[in-house]
């Protein structure tokens, strides 16, 4: 007999399963979720960092959530969750000086979610682009001009914003590359990084930031990509079109879904370590505890949590069927080697004064700031190589970091007149490196990001510095049994996990075939990468349309 009953079941407790459950709670389902850790939130955390007194956000950083339709299917901005959208976007600073802006160039509508291209911004950030380069403001200009630019982004959200085509679909991107008129190169599918970028672009410039900017969603200049995502990120974000801050940390947004679990009648439940996955008959009936409580899933069993372990712990007792053994097969080989990042927090006493300000004085109230030389030979050839080599006492000469110093809008961050930065950089994975090596790299980070930062701006000495704290993939990885050998992004966004095969091609509609009633809504399952709820969301489309449940998003783009 179970020792407790609820329709719905959920595992994990991070913004994916949290999503996925106020969506069945809206259905009129009584849902009980089950978090392993102390807290709801999984990578939707806000902490001390780097000392007492700042506060940081040890995973998810940058506010991209409020693309969601979740924000006006729940009402989140009533619950508590604000975004800040600084007037600068973005900046890529250079050694020389010099540097490229971009402007917000997008309005949003909390209420309706409806975004508007400020075209008059759009136009802005190309005369930025012009100052170093007019042959690419006249291409950024054309394609403005023609449309192409919000069309490619808008295709790219609505693949991320929807589940994966169905065999013999095409999904929009898809639709694009088939399409003569839409400026789209069948072969951008199948280009690297620096191919594709400087494919667009004719500048070194404008290719090393975009580079960069990449960089963020787990791609190495030398690899190949998945089209939406180099299409989401450029040219979008060098005409000013992205995220924000979370005002008051990250984990607002999940202290606003839970708000609206609980208020909505959904049940949640922390320190509960789910062991087992039941299923008899060939359908999900509940979940086990490791203490050996049963709660019994009427309807359903949604889960949250990297495939990987789902089917190596949760579902390890059970028969997947003719075509099980090599489903595990499949599943044991997934790539996670991309996705890892040094990732921590520098608190300071006066703002970084960047010597490309005499260019742009703008440039150090971006959003996000970047740093790097435009030697595209180096970041194409070695900078994946020097990055992954990274040893005690061996670090590469060069660095490519992003800082964001979220107390420039928000003063929550930190004491009155203090300010404290997010630094970022391109890593590996944590099993390359024993625990004493990642010990002294954890050591060692602070000093070469600082040496860094000094290039662009003089005054980050270790004078201005309160304190500091560089996570690394090892870090990372104790955090959660969800973040693969430290992998954010839970596996790696490669083409061949994308889409319709992710994670393989038999699970990518969110279930597991020969198990009734069982469905994935983690972020190893269609494309993930910080806290969006892309998983959340679309696993939840497959299952209203399987039980005819809500569909808010009918006549809306996604």
């Amino acid at each position: 007999m179970a020792d407790a009953s609820f329709d719905v079941v959920v595992v994990g407790g991070g913004h994916q399963g949290l999503i996925a459950a106020n969506y069945m709670i809206r259905n009129g389902y009584t849902v009980g979720l089950f978090e392993q850790r102390r807290e709801l939130g999984g990578g939707g955390c806000t902490e001390s960092r780097p000392i007492s007194g700042f506060i940081g956000n040890p995973c998810a950083h940058v506010a991209g959530l409020w693309a969601s339709p979740v924000n006006q299917d729940f009402k989140l901005h009533e619950r508590g969750l604000n975004y800040i959208f600084p007037p600068v976007h973005s900046s890529m600073v250079f050694p020389d000086e010099r540097c490229i802006v971009s402007y917000r160039s997008i309005s949003w509508d909390k209420e309706t979610g409806l975004v508007v291209p400020q075209e008059e911004i759009v136009e802005k950030n190309i005369n930025e682009v012009e100052r170093i380069s007019p042959r690419d403001a006249e291409t950024l200009a054309r394609w403005s001009a023609e449309g192409k630019i919000w069309q490619w982004g808008f295709a790219a959200m609505q693949v991320l914003w929807n589940p994966p085509a169905l065999p013999g679909e095409l999904d929009p991107i898809e639709a694009l590359i088939v399409d003569p008129n839409s400026g789209i190169d069948r072969r951008h599918q199948f280009m690297t990084a620096t191919e594709y970028v400087s494919d667009l672009f004719d500048s070194d410039e404008l290719r090393a930031h975009s580079l960069r900017m990449l960089g963020s969603a787990g791609i190495y200049p030398d690899d190949a990509a998945p089209l939406p995502i180099m299409l989401s990120n450029v040219p979008m974000q060098v005409i000013g079109f992205g995220g924000g801050v979370y005002e008051g940390g990250t984990h607002n947004a999940i202290h606003a879904l839970q708000r609206a679990l609980s208020e909505e009648g959904g049940k949640f439940f922390v320190g509960a370590d789910v062991d087992e996955i039941l299923v008899e008959n060939g359908r999900a009936t509940g979940i086990k505890l490791a203490d050996g409580t049963r709660i019994e899933a009427k309807k359903m069993v949604i889960t949250s949590i990297v495939i990987t372990q789902t089917l190596a712990r949760h579902l390890h007792n059970v028969d997947l069927g003719p075509g099980g053994a090599e489903y595990r097969r499949k599943i044991a080989k997934i790539r996670t080697d991309r996705g890892q990042i040094f990732w921590g927090h520098i608190a300071f006493h006066e703002l970084p004064e960047y010597k490309a300000a005499a260019w742009n004085p703008d440039c150090g109230d971006a959003r996000w700031i970047f740093m790097g030389d435009a030697d595209i030979e180096y970041l194409d050839r070695e900078y994946r190589f020097n990055n992954q080599h990274i040893r005690p006492g061996q670090w590469p000469e060069r660095l490519y970091l992003w800082e964001a110093t979220d107390t420039k809008w928000d003063p929550r961050y930190a004491p009155p007149g203090k300010h404290v930065a997010l630094l970022e950089e391109m890593a590996f994975p944590a099993s390359w490196r024993t625990e004493a090596e990642w010990l002294q790299i954890k050591k060692e980070a602070p000093d070469h990001f600082l040496r860094q930062w000094q290039k662009y701006a003089p005054n980050m000495t270790w004078d201005n510095v309160i304190a500091a704290n560089i996570d690394t993939p090892w870090d990372i990885m104790q955090r959660s049994d969800n973040f693969v050998d430290g992998n954010w992004g839970l596996i790696a966004g490669t083409p061949s996990q994308w889409g319709a095969m992710r994670p393989i091609p038999e699970f990518a509609q969110y279930q597991i075939p020969g198990i009734e009633d069982f469905w994935m809504a983690s972020g190893s399952c269609h494309y993930s990468l910080g806290l969006t709820g892309w998983a959340g969301y679309n696993c939840y489309k497959r299952i209203a349309q399987k039980h005819d449940l809500w569909k808010p998003w009918e006549g809306r783009l996604f």
